[in-house]
């Protein structure tokens, strides 16, 4: 690792980054649009989404390599769950999961869509959530809400798959995967279709000499000013801390002494500016009084990648090898982006609710980011569950009994407390089965020694996969092969050899 700074003040961290393959379908799956929550108030929606930012990437879980205070005041004033999930473990087909509170693979969008080319020659240029699927921005604005957006889309870069065309009645921010904190200014103006900024449909040229983070704020708090004597709902999807690698030397100066790690003290400093933003967004709340009538969600996309900052770890949770292949970061929970291990789909996850959840809550069972839609539209069609009735007492036991994951050649079902996954990117690729009740780390896999009960999660992942749409949008469409038959009990205790079978199921 490097860093230069250039005649801007902005501090770049170089290095290599693995690009993803990017796969998206447009399917069909409908959802009528349900009254929202009646209350004497409809309060306000503030849904802040993270970009790569992992469990160990704010201070409320433990971490004082990080500085959050606005994230960490999310948690403290609401609800922290301790086991929150989002649907996928890399970017795009995770928002389309929270965005409409449907498994993403049920209308096709299992992967990043491809925005190659895009826009004058995009090879898809239809991929992307469909316009057959609601979405939350559009049951909210039937209901009188004002809609806005700021920040990274990823759902779709044609014309009537981007916000302004979902419900949105203000979007600023770019529609594809990644984005340059800085040189886009330079990029605009060499070749506008490489780092497109849009204000609502149109693109705009770039601001100069002002941090993207920072500008996404700005835009935010500007939402807010104008449209706070009504009803809104707003969606700050912050690219950061995505790379590239790059924040403004302000920030790196306030975190440069954090830990003994340069790299890491970087990414604090990428972290630090969208927290300063969050607090941006709280002042204007305050402000115009309006905040004790306002919700306000924070949560990741997934977890974070391979190589992000490189977490030094302190004596009594060392960097270990797992499998051979697998690391562990500060965090507890093994694997990365990309996986569905923990590590890639377990994630910070808090939301505040004045007069509807009490300070300090913990929850301590699995929610989903698919919950939240349903959560805040009354009776809406969702895989995902009212979290309010739980997180008060009023309903026990489990908001869900089964969830599910399944992306390029990883997938992964969680029944109880038991959950098992076929993952290549992280460890030796195998069938594992883990109790997370026991083995949240997912250090010992039981597959061999309970070979009955990894056959049950199997046939009951089979059946919800069966049901779903084949995905067309990775380099073109696939033909699914499955994986035919019952895992077989006596070979599974014999070095589990009917396990590496079951790669026959994963699409080639």
């Amino acid at each position: 690792m490097n860093f230069k700074m250039d005649k801007t003040g902005m501090i770049k961290l170089k290095q290599w980054v693995l690009g993803i393959g990017a796969v998206w379908v447009a399917g069909s799956a409908l959802a009528a649009q349900q009254p929202l929550r009646q209350a004497q108030d409809r309060p306000n929606i503030v849904l802040v989404m993270a970009d790569d930012m992992g469990w160990g990437d704010v201070g409320y879980h433990g971490y004082d390599d990080v500085m959050t205070p606005n994230i960490d005041r999310i948690a403290k004033e609401g609800v922290q769950f301790t086991q929150g999930y989002v649907t996928a473990s890399v970017c795009g087909p995770s928002r389309a999961g929270l965005l409409t509170g449907v498994y993403q693979q049920k209308f096709g969008c299992g992967e990043n869509p491809s925005s190659s080319g895009w826009p004058d020659n995009c090879k898809y240029p239809m991929a992307g959530v469909p316009t057959s699927q609601p979405m939350i921005s559009e049951l909210l604005k039937e209901q009188g809400y004002t809609t806005g957006m700021v920040g990274k889309w990823h759902l779709g870069v044609h014309e009537d798959l981007r916000p302004h065309s979902r419900g949105f009645d203000f979007y600023y921010g770019f529609l594809n995967g990644s984005h340059s904190y800085e040189e886009w200014t330079n990029e605009f103006a060499k070749n506008k279709s490489k780092w497109p900024i849009f204000r609502n449909n149109e693109m705009e040229p770039p601001q100069k000499d002002i941090y993207l983070t920072d500008l996404f704020s700005d835009e935010a708090v500007g939402f807010i000013d104008r449209n706070h004597d009504k009803p809104f709902f707003l969606y700050m999807a912050y690219n950061a801390i995505h790379h590239p690698w790059e924040v403004p030397a302000e920030y790196a100066e306030r975190t440069k002494d954090l830990t003994n790690s340069e790299n890491r003290n970087f990414i604090a400093a990428m972290i630090l500016a969208m927290d300063d933003g969050v607090g941006r967004v709280y002042d204007e709340l305050e402000k115009h009084k309006i905040l004790d009538n306002t919700v306000i969600v924070f949560l990741t996309d997934n977890g974070s990648p391979r190589g992000q900052g490189l977490k030094h770890a302190p004596k009594d949770n060392l960097l270990e090898r797992m499998d051979g292949m697998d690391y562990m970061s500060l965090t507890p929970y093994r694997g990365f982006k990309g996986d569905t291990y923990e590590g890639g789909i377990r994630v910070p996850f808090c939301m505040r609710w004045p007069g509807q959840i009490n300070p300090g809550t913990k929850y301590e069972f699995p929610v989903s980011a698919l919950d939240l839609v349903p959560t805040f539209v009354k009776g809406a069609k969702s895989d995902g569950v009212d979290l309010l009735p739980y997180i008060q007492g009023s309903k026990k036991g489990r908001p869900h009994d089964m969830m599910y994951w399944r992306r390029d050649t990883e997938y992964a079902i969680r029944k109880g407390d038991w959950k098992l996954t076929w993952n290549t990117k992280s460890g030796t690729p195998s069938i594992k089965l883990f109790n997370l009740a026991e083995d949240p780390e997912e250090r010992v896999n039981l597959a061999k020694s309970q070979p009955e009960r990894a056959q049950i999660l199997q046939r009951l992942f089979e059946e919800w996969d069966n049901e779903l749409p084949d995905n067309e949008w990775w380099g073109g469409p696939w033909n699914r092969k499955r994986h035919s038959g019952a895992i077989d009990v006596a070979e599974f205790n014999q070095n589990l050899p009917a396990a590496n079978q079951l790669r026959k199921k994963i699409r080639k």
